[in-house]
């Protein structure tokens, strides 16, 4: 066995941070398009929805979307500051 410790690259580290911020720019357009699609349902049904029961949007194809995407992206964000502050402290 090799007793070596694998010493990371700034490409290895770029490469990981460049997959990230690729697959949370997939996760935000998908939650778009189903926010899309929801929206597009549910006018019929729920003319309004309430955000955190502070603020009341209409269901609209669009504001839909655009709510999906954002809370999509605060999550993904959320992880992005998590996994680059755990890799601070990463000892292995």
């Amino acid at each position: 066995m090799n007793d070596v410790a694998h010493e990371p690259r700034d490409g290895d580290s770029q490469t990981g941070r460049r997959l990230l911020l690729v697959l949370g720019g997939i996760v935000v357009l998908l939650a778009g398009v189903v926010g899309f699609f929801v929206g597009s349902n549910s006018a019929e049904s729920s003319p309004t929805f309430e955000v955190f029961s502070t603020l009341v949007l209409p269901t609209t194809p669009v504001s839909v979307a655009l709510y999906g995407m954002l809370l999509a992206g605060v999550v993904m964000g959320g992880f992005f500051v998590a996994v680059e502050f755990a890799s601070r402290y990463d000892d292995a």
